[in-house]
């Protein structure tokens, strides 16, 4: 059970006294690499996992700034964030370089917390892609991770770009061998949201077998927005009961910003635990 969040006197609360009763949920934050040690202080401190983006210039202290919490319990997973670095570069060079990065930081975070790294396509829009180059990269990625390291790759979707489509997102994908990080974020912001061409909730379904990893919070603009109520997260958390993934990261960058939607799930299990649970043993485990 996950405790009650712990913040400075002066900070404000969005959380009553009791204790939640949760589903079985590993309920993650987000930490970039220049957050340094107070944010990874703050994540220990309130009993939750970590989804770690490291610096891409220094992938040699992963495992220096990570293992002092992993050694006290804190579940770790790692977020390949690297803006400029394309894998799917139309210019084969670039995406090379992109690969060899990718590759790196699949070999630093090896031995760090659970083997899984989140990647991107399409992070900048200036950027030109080859769509055959992308799935000859994710497969390459995937079978490293695979069959040399042991690290799983899963594929994030977008806000904007290839990856906004979940159809492409699916295909690219099931084709790769890849995972797939669901942003409810990023999803509820895109065009074909917007237009109403596709729910998140089926999003969640296309999705679902190849779900490893969510990140929660509300819309994306030119930062992540945090919910104030569960009138639009509600009936997508519900569907997401429904699936095997079990790690959630609330995708927010000031920590009052993360009270709120912790509390907010919390108060939404505790009003529908007896019909919304799905009992869930395992992770979720990608289709051979």
């Amino acid at each position: 059970m996950l405790q009650l969040f712990s913040e400075p006197p002066s900070a404000m609360q969005f959380y009553s006294h009791r204790q939640p009763i949760w589903p079985k949920l590993q309920l993650a934050v987000s930490a970039v690499w220049r957050h340094g040690a107070e944010r990874l202080d703050w994540i220990a401190a309130n009993g939750l996992a970590c989804a770690f983006t490291p610096n891409p210039d220094r992938l040699d202290l992963i495992s220096r700034q990570l293992i002092p919490y992993i050694d006290r319990g804190m579940a770790v997973r790692h977020h390949g964030f690297f803006p400029g670095k394309e894998i799917g570069h139309a210019l084969a060079g670039s995406a090379e370089d992109a690969m060899q990065l990718h590759f790196k930081a699949m070999e630093a975070l090896q031995g760090v917390g659970e083997q899984l790294m989140t990647v991107h396509v399409g992070l900048d829009p200036n950027l030109p892609l080859d769509s055959q180059r992308v799935v000859k990269n994710l497969t390459r990625l995937v079978g490293y991770g695979k069959k040399k390291i042991g690290v799983t790759v899963s594929l994030e979707n977008l806000r904007q770009g290839p990856t906004a489509n979940p159809r492409t997102l699916r295909e690219w994908a099931q084709r790769s061998g890849a995972g797939i990080t669901l942003d409810i974020g990023h999803a509820l912001s895109s065009g074909c949201v917007r237009r109403k061409a596709i729910s998140v909730e089926k999003i969640i379904d296309l999705a679902a077998d190849r779900l490893m990893e969510v990140h929660l919070y509300e819309s994306e603009t030119d930062r992540h927005w945090a919910p104030r109520t569960m009138e639009i997260l509600g009936p997508i958390v519900d569907r997401l009961l429904t699936t095997a993934c079990r790690w959630w990261t609330i995708e927010l960058e000031d920590t009052r910003d993360i009270c709120r939607p912790r509390q907010l799930l919390a108060d939404h299990f505790e009003t529908n635990r007896t019909c919304l649970w799905r009992e869930t043993e395992a992770a979720c485990v990608l289709p051979a």
